[in-house]
C-alpha cells in the first residue's frame, strides 16, 4: 500500500511564522483622507457640528491637531446626539 498524501505541503516552522508586509504608504490614501476631513469640515457632518473646547476653533472648523480630533470633542459630539431622539426614517409614514 502506498501512504496517502498529504493535503497540504508541509511547511518549516520559520516560513509558517512569517506574517506579511504592512502595506507601503500611499500618497493616494494621504489625498483621500485630507478630501474625506474637508468634507466633513465644510458640511460640518459628524464631531465638526461642534467647537473643540480643547484647541477652541469653532463648529466647522478642523482641529489644530492635524488628522485628529480631540477627545472633548468627539465627547461633546455624543452627548449632544444623546439629546435628541431618534426616529426611524420611516415613522412618519406609519401612522
Amino acid at each position: 500500500m502506498s501512504p496517502i498524501p498529504a493535503p497540504f505541503p508541509r511547511q518549516s516552522p520559520r516560513a509558517a511564522v512569517r506574517t506579511p508586509a504592512p502595506p507601503a504608504y500611499s500618497v493616494g490614501l494621504d489625498a483621500m483622507l485630507d478630501a474625506v476631513y474637508e468634507t466633513h469640515r465644510r458640511f460640518r457632518h459628524g464631531v465638526y457640528a461642534v467647537p473643540c473646547t480643547t484647541c477652541h476653533v469653532p463648529a466647522g472648523e478642523l482641529c489644530r491637531a492635524r488628522r485628529s480630533v480631540h477627545a472633548a470633542r468627539r465627547q461633546a459630539h455624543r452627548d449632544r446626539l444623546a439629546q435628541h431622539e431618534r426616529t426611524p426614517f420611516l415613522a412618519p409614514l406609519a401612522a
